[in-house]
């Protein structure tokens, strides 16, 4: 028997700390069965643990341990008893029936002395059967035999066998694997998180179609997330006592998850984090995983009442790649919209790029440009105050300050310089135009306006400014006689050139001259408050003269550039087209604010306003403006 077990009075026992350096338990149980014993009064988890899943390292001083009462002889006629296992989806099923007992047993065979009396004369041998019950201590050896070495049910088996159950039950199922836990991130802040409750207003209102914040701003240092490590799994136990393998965890690096804007950091408790590294917008990549603290919102699920509602941006630049529906607003400063656009986008001053198709929108730009790769159709796009670009247009409404275009049809335009590759039936008011190929469409000419400039308004004011600086001369001329007239008396003249002489050091005074020095002094006070007053007002006049001068001039630059640069060139006419110069007067609304219908029509009108210049369906035409109003 191995040293580890220690059979005592009061049972069988294994020494922890023996098995540990020797081990072996589980062939010392193998031998031990196959030898034909068994144990009875068994603690069965304790067998199995110590024949499985000891663990050596673990010992320490611990107490041998009560296996079993003591070992036994399996005799041959108790193990006949009983019948195989079936196994059934990975566990064993056996078939209890009432089982009976053969036994030979020597009867003696008496017979009768000389004397009469009853002696053994001999023996005979007879067979009995009698009902009997199987034990679960034998189960386990004869078991342990077939294969069966683990997972018996100790519990139900000797329910079964308390209460002489016949049929065939469930006795052993094998012990699952544990499956390993992955390895993953736990969140650190809400400030990832958004806040889509209707927006509460300064004054208390409610505003249903904006969220109260759609896109989280982050601080530098905020830590966002956690890695929590992966927990190994646990291998199961095969009713024959073979491994079950358990899914392995899995790990990843975290540095993986982390993307512009942040680092992985190890806290205090040794915990690897994603820390922002500056301050920015949160954007998570839902193709990579990666979070991002950018200084710029990237939004991937489009522009609707049900996703973001109206978005008023706080951040420099924004990215949509989902569609702007209709009735749908974003305002901001740089915006790139990757999709369509059925709604509104509007730049408080810096960029509009949109890389697809404005359809029933409008794009609006307050100081800014605007980009449009794809098509622009029965929409509005307006930068009064910069540049506009654009692949394709119909019926649309385009006024900037400058219009760059690839084929135009059928739009109402206006800018102070239009450029386009192709014009259809468009009408267009420009200082400055360039139209490679104009034509009609749909029976609709191609009616072009070219702005001049209303110079009355111009003559006015100069007319207005000559009037002032003659004005301004003749009272100049006035003070200047007045004050010649006072400076040439005897008096002043005397008392100017004492004074200069003091001053000069020329001349001392004595406490005689000094007295008479300061009487005349006082004496010619008035003429000389009147002398100190002509001067100022003289000074005032010509302050006014140069200032008269340099408006002069500026309306004259002002003209003069309100003149410059205004000229047409069509490369090649392919249809009806008509090129007219309109000068609408200074009072005149401006074309940018009238509505669409009236700007229309405006533009294909013909009256006092207007001066036919070319009309043609074929052919080319250049033109450029001078103040003699020649060809």
């Amino acid at each position: 028997m191995s040293d580890f077990f220690q059979v005592r009075d009061d049972g069988l026992f294994i020494a922890p700390g023996v098995l540990a350096s020797a081990g072996g338990c589980l062939q010392a149980i193998d031998q031990l069965f196959a030898a034909g014993f068994y144990l009875s009064g068994l603690n069965y988890s304790q067998l199995c643990h110590y024949a499985y899943d000891f663990d050596p390292a673990n010992v320490g001083s611990a107490p041998p341990q009560r296996i079993a009462q003591s070992i036994l002889p399996f005799p041959e006629e108790r193990r006949s008893l009983y019948r195989g296992v079936s196994e059934v989806e990975g566990g064993a099923e056996y078939l209890f029936e009432q089982i009976y007992l053969t036994q030979s047993v020597e009867v003696p065979v008496y017979g009768k002395d000389q004397a009469g009396h009853d002696i053994i004369v001999g023996s005979r041998e007879e067979v009995y059967t009698a009902p009997t019950q199987l034990q679960f201590d034998e189960l386990v050896a004869y078991l342990w035999q077939q294969g069966v070495r683990f997972g018996l049910n100790e519990a139900a088996i000797g329910d079964i066998l308390a209460q002489g159950k016949t049929g065939r039950y469930r006795i052993a199922s094998p012990r699952p694997p544990v499956p390993g836990v992955d390895a993953g991130v736990k969140e650190q802040t809400t400030a990832m998180h958004r806040d889509d409750h209707p927006r509460t207003l300064a004054d208390g209102r409610v505003d249903l179609t904006q969220f109260q914040n759609r896109y989280p701003q982050i601080k530098a240092n905020t830590v966002l997330l956690m890695k929590t490590p992966c927990i190994p799994g646990r291998p199961g136990r095969a009713i024959d006592g073979g491994l079950i393998s358990a899914a392995e965890a899995r790990d990843f690096e975290l540095d993986t998850l982390g993307g512009t804007g942040t680092e992985v950091r190890i806290d205090k408790d040794g915990n690897e984090c994603i820390v922002a590294v500056n301050d920015g917008f949160l954007n998570i990549d839902s193709a990579t995983n990666q979070i991002s603290v950018v200084d710029k919102i990237v939004n991937r699920d489009g522009v609707s009442v049900r996703t973001t509602g109206d978005l008023a941006l706080q951040g420099d630049e924004y990215e949509e790649h989902g569609e702007v529906q209709e009735r749908r607003t974003v305002t901001g400063k740089n915006l790139t919209m990757f999709n369509n656009v059925y709604g509104t986008v509007r730049s408080t001053g810096g960029r509009i790029l949109l890389k697809e198709n404005l359809v029933g929108g409008v794009l609006l730009n307050d100081a800014g440009p605007i980009s449009v790769e794809g098509l622009v159709s029965n929409a509005q796009v307006r930068a009064e105050h910069g540049e506009i670009t654009l692949n394709r247009a119909e019926n649309a409404l385009v006024i900037a300050r400058k219009v760059r275009i690839a084929e135009a049809s059928c739009c109402v335009i206006l800018a102070e310089d239009v450029d386009i590759e192709r014009a259809m039936g468009c009408a267009i008011a420009a200082k400055q135009l360039h139209i490679g190929k104009a034509g009609a469409r749909a029976n609709q000419e191609t009616a072009i306006s070219i702005l001049l400039p209303d110079l009355s308004g111009f003559t006015r004011k100069l007319e207005a400014l000559q009037k002032q600086e003659q004005d301004c001369l003749q009272k100049i001329e006035t003070m200047q006689k007045a004050r010649a007239a006072l400076a040439e008396t005897e008096e002043l003249k005397r008392y100017f050139g004492l004074a200069a002489r003091l001053k000069k050091g020329e001349l001392q005074l004595s406490a005689e001259q000094q007295a008479s020095w300061k009487r005349m002094s006082e004496q010619l006070a008035p003429k000389l408050k009147q002398l100190s007053q002509l001067n100022a007002g003289l000074k005032s006049l010509q302050d006014a003269q140069s200032a008269i001068g340099t408006q002069t001039a500026e309306l004259d630059a002002a003209r003069e550039a309100a003149e410059a640069g205004i000229r047409c060139k069509l490369e090649e006419l392919t249809g009806e087209t008509i090129v007219r110069a309109l000068t609408l007067p200074v009072e005149a609304p401006a074309l940018a604010a009238l509505p669409l219908d009236k700007l229309r029509a405006r533009l294909r009108t013909s009256d006092a306003q207007t001066v036919q210049l070319f009309a043609d369906h074929e052919g080319c035409f250049t033109w450029r403006y001078t103040t003699r109003r020649a060809n």
